[in-house]
């Protein structure tokens, strides 16, 4: 794909500027008051008076991105008493213009949102959609392969290398081979989105819980398998829990325990009724299936088996509780807990405080 050149960014503004201001006359060119690259400078002629807007320009919009530019805006004020610091890009997504509105900063998008805030003017548009597809060529962080880079990103207790992160990964799972040039391409990608710097040869995580979020909202948009309900006769689902794990692990059947019932292991917040477990391939559960008279039935079950979507990284880093029940890793019970229909997003918002919190929101930057 041929990145856009500056006469097209100053162009699109200017078409998007026209948008939200029809009926004033605009003045749209290079700005050097920053010194910074990719900034224009828009002189709005409105009948109550003139404003000026100092605008970055933004081709990638991620959630650090934003963040950094919100700073960086609020280092190097505009010069001028009249100015307004103004965000623009291709198209923001709802999160993308919340943040904005919350963090106070003026944005624009292509597709006709905006919102600025400033004596003598408020605009507020919402609600234009994405008018182009999703560009391709870009690495997909939230792939199964890739996310085991962010896995172990966020887990680490300090910086690494690209070799290191490599070599932990495929030896912790045999099942899994990352070589040092297929995760030295994700650290590009998560390093153009401003997720991750450099730093004597090691990779810093940056803008953590941000990359959570973007995350949790890319894992929502994924096709996951509808899973197959069984019945088990017991007094509860929690009762179940060690029998299932007993007679998996008799058959030699690969599994973690995910959702209410795999958070209850780890860090229990509320009750449950259904469990939900994770295996490789349905057949290799058949047979302990048969052995916990497991009946298939279309509601009312008190198990849930399927093969995630994450069919390798759903496994990594598996946790093991005091009864010897293979349980998923904090963060894949976050990305499972987060829209789980009932009272999920408290479990995973109380996984967050209690275990994930001082690994996401740590400061690794130099």
């Amino acid at each position: 794909m041929v990145a856009a050149s500056a006469d097209d960014e100053y162009r699109d503004l200017e078409h998007a500027l026209r948008g939200i201001f029809p009926d004033a006359a605009l003045e749209v060119g290079p700005s050097q008051s920053r010194g910074r690259r990719s900034a224009a400078q828009v002189d709005v002629h409105l009948a109550s008076g003139d404003v000026r807007l100092q605008v970055e320009l933004r081709r990638g919009a991620s959630r650090a991105q934003l963040i950094d530019a919100v700073e960086l805006a609020r280092i190097a004020p505009p010069q001028g008493d009249s100015s307004i610091p103004v965000i623009a890009s291709p198209y923001l997504s709802p999160a993308s213009q919340q943040l904005l509105r919350d963090s106070n900063a003026a944005f624009i998008d292509y597709a006709g949102n905006a919102w600025l805030a400033a004596p003598g003017i408020h605009i507020d548009r919402r609600g234009f959609a994405n008018p182009a597809k999703e560009e391709r060529g870009q690495r997909d962080l939230f792939s199964d392969k890739a996310s085991l880079v962010l896995r172990t990103l966020l887990v680490a207790h300090a910086p690494m290398g690209v070799r290191e992160i490599a070599s932990g990964v495929s030896s912790t799972d045999e099942r899994i081979k990352l070589t040092p040039g297929y995760v030295s391409k994700v650290i590009g990608e998560l390093e153009r989105r401003g997720y991750v710097s450099r730093r004597d040869e090691k990779v810093v995580l940056r803008h953590a819980e941000e990359l959570l979020r973007d995350w949790t909202s890319a894992y929502r948009g994924r096709r996951r398998p509808v899973p197959a309900s069984y019945f088990i006769l017991a007094p509860s689902a929690e009762d179940l829990l060690p029998r299932v794990a007993e007679a998996f692990d008799a058959k030699g059947a690969d599994y973690v325990l995910t959702g209410h019932a795999g958070a209850s292991l780890v860090d229990r917040y509320t009750v449950f009724d259904i469990a939900d477990v994770y295996v490789r391939e349905l057949e290799d559960v058949a047979p302990a299936l048969a052995d916990l008279g497991a009946r298939r039935v279309e509601r009312g079950g008190n198990v849930n088996i399927s093969v995630p979507y994450y069919r390798e990284s759903a496994f990594y880093d598996r946790q093991i509780s005091k009864g010897g029940i293979k349980v998923a890793s904090d963060l894949q019970l976050y990305l499972d807990l987060y829209d789980y229909p009932v009272r999920g997003r408290e479990q995973a918002e109380h996984l967050y405080e209690r275990r994930l919190r001082s690994l996401v929101e740590r400061d690794d930057r130099p």
